[in-house]
């Protein structure tokens, strides 16, 4: 079989005669439905409901007019597990249940033709660890791939719907799948819609696909390896005095980041997730510190990610139910772990809801080990050490009112993480 040149995302749109015009609305499009899903689900005046319906309407109409929309049944679709989002909630796809059950389908989803270059690709990448063939969802041997739609891919059957009007972008080519990511993440990171475990997961196949020599340079896999090079590559960058340039350079354009990291002296693993991390004008201590770290989650900490869209937040709150906290076997730690989850969001608790009932399970089950205390900054530590009973009367009640003030900052700032 000869080679097939990948093509570009941008490219692959030219020989579909409908395609052009679908994907200059379908972002409009998308942000209209989920905005209707969204109010369906907690109410809104019949104004507002008018007024979004007449915007999609004359979305639909411009693609009405255009030719080669199909009907696909459902069973002939996969999703594509490259995807950027993983985190589709029960909430949300029952509200989107509801709008298709009630409105129809108001505009095409985009496919790709699945053909034997695309399903060569995902075998490869599959390989690579990039995701697993058996998941949920996912069928390499069917026909199409979802290139855009999935929400309404996954609602429709529930609303009743046999088949999904679709647009099918013929693949002459092998088209790149993670440049397809790549191009999707950006949008998805720029407008804050993905969850952090979502990120970490793009961050990781992006260094995979635009540095493959890694792989076999690293001892372990890329989800263990990368984040000890940003960590070591964060360290070099201070010591060499370049960690406060950072906060320049991931706004910078990126030839000047190109540029900064050529000129940094780091390792290639380093350097390749920088580069990556940059690329997408993410924060690489925020990466470091909130972002890479939801990849050792245990499974079920994840799939509660997965399913229900659980914060960030909560999961490093849950996560510290571990068998070192605990001191019991993992077996016993699981099960009390996933009762903790299920009553989360059961309850729809916040993240000191979380907190409290954790410290609660953390004394119930090993009140004979102390809790970590996390690691305060220096100011804090030094303020701990300090003898206040050398001061004189008029020195404590100044520090009694800045201790005030202090103190309501703290409240707002946890007010507003709960």
């Amino acid at each position: 079989m000869p080679k097939h040149q990948p093509v570009s995302p941008a490219s692959m749109f030219a020989d579909a005669g409908q395609s052009q015009q679908v994907f200059r609305f379908k972002k409009q499009v998308e942000d209209l439905e989920a905005e209707i899903a969204t109010l369906k689900a907690s109410g809104f005046s019949s104004e507002e409901k008018l007024e979004l319906e007449s915007k999609i309407q004359s979305l639909v109409q411009e693609l009405a007019q255009s030719e080669g929309v199909k009907h696909i049944p459902f069973e002939e679709i996969t999703r594509n597990p490259l995807q950027p989002r993983i985190i589709f909630t029960q909430t949300e796809q029952q509200a989107f249940t509801n709008v298709l059950r009630e409105e129809g389908q108001l505009d095409p989803v985009l496919l790709l033709e699945l053909t034997d270059g695309i399903r060569l690709q995902l075998q490869q990448y599959a390989e690579q660890g990039l995701f697993e063939l058996n998941q949920a969802l996912f069928d390499i041997d069917r026909p199409y791939i979802l290139f855009d739609g999935e929400r309404r891919w996954r609602s429709g059957p529930f609303a009743g719907l046999e088949k999904l009007k679709a647009v099918i972008m013929p693949s002459q080519e092998s088209v790149n799948l993670l440049e397809i990511q790549s191009r999707a993440a950006s949008t998805s990171i720029h407008q804050k819609k993905l969850h952090d475990l979502e990120l970490a997961q793009v961050l990781i196949s992006q260094v995979n696909h635009r540095y493959p020599h890694l792989k076999e340079a690293l001892d372990e896999a890329l989800d263990i390896e990368l984040p000890r090079a940003l960590n070591t590559a964060l360290t070099r960058l201070k010591r060499n005095g370049k960690l406060t340039e950072l906060t320049t350079i991931v706004t910078a354009e990126r030839n000047t980041q190109l540029q900064w990291l050529a000129d940094a002296s780091l390792e290639d693993s380093g350097r390749a997730v920088l580069d990556i991390i940059l690329s997408y004008q993410q924060s690489p201590a925020n990466v470091s510190r909130h972002v890479f770290p939801l990849l050792k989650l245990p499974k079920e900490l994840k799939q509660a990610a997965w399913d229900s869209g659980v914060e960030p937040k909560k999961l490093r709150v849950l996560s510290q139910l571990n068998t070192k906290t605990l001191g019991l076997p993992e077996e016993k730690v699981r099960k009390i772990r996933m009762a903790a989850i299920q009553e989360a969001i059961a309850n729809n608790w916040s993240v000191s809801d979380i907190t409290k009932h954790v410290q609660e399970l953390l004394a119930q089950h090993n009140p004979n080990t102390e809790q970590e205390k996390p690691k305060l900054p220096k100011e804090v530590s030094n303020l701990e050490k300090t003898d206040f009973s050398k001061l004189a009367p008029n020195e404590l009640r100044l520090c009694q009112q800045l201790f005030n003030r202090k103190m309501k900052e703290i409240q707002t700032l946890l007010s507003k993480e709960s």
